[in-house]
């Protein structure tokens, strides 16, 4: 995919999920936690809570505001893109790619939509083979993937099996720990 073509397409997602907000903050700039909680809501993200939001919300938040602003998010994108070890989190990053894919945001990837995304980004060489391996994801046959079956297919891809490497795991632990005691120390200054 074009360059400018592709940053179209993250701006496009980007304002669609400031659009998106149960409180538009005109002039904020910045994707809150409710805005992005309802979008994944409506795309019915499996197991939705706000906890989890709230995480792919840290997970990314340079300036720990708590919410999301453009430099952020490009910056979460194209990190996860030139990623190759697998370390980078993907959660809101695979949100992000299927609302690319989904032009209409009708929270589903049509064969229409799905041929112009491979298009731009691999050529015309063989893309026949690549929408059919994409579109053989289709579970329930209606020749369009929703969210759950685009998740599902994100997760049998990953290569690194990242989530089962050691290594991750004992960074999640020590991130989880690392908010406890975060959490902690804020209770502790607040009394």
């Amino acid at each position: 995919m074009a360059a400018r073509e592709e940053m179209e397409n993250l701006q496009r997602v980007f304002s669609f999920l400031l659009d998106n907000g149960p409180e538009k903050k005109v002039g904020s700039g910045n994707v809150t936690k409710d805005q992005l909680y309802k979008t994944l809501k409506r795309l019915q993200y499996p197991n939705l809570t706000m906890k989890i939001v709230e995480d792919m919300i840290w997970e990314v938040d340079e300036n720990c505001d708590g919410m999301l602003g453009w430099e952020e998010f490009k910056e979460m994108f194209f990190r996860v893109r030139q990623d190759k070890i697998g370390w980078e989190p993907r959660r809101l990053f695979n949100c992000v790619e299927f609302m690319m894919y989904d032009k209409d945001q009708g929270g589903s990837i049509d064969m229409d939509e799905c041929m112009q995304i491979l298009f731009r980004r691999f050529g015309k060489a063989n893309l026949e083979a690549r929408v059919n391996e994409f579109m053989t994801h289709d579970t329930n046959s209606d020749s369009e993937i929703s969210f759950a079956e685009f998740m599902v297919m994100t997760q049998k891809s990953d290569m690194a099996s990242t989530a089962k490497h050691p290594g991750f795991k004992l960074s999640a632990g020590m991130i989880e720990t690392t908010k406890q005691e975060n959490a902690r120390l804020i209770r502790q200054i607040r009394n």
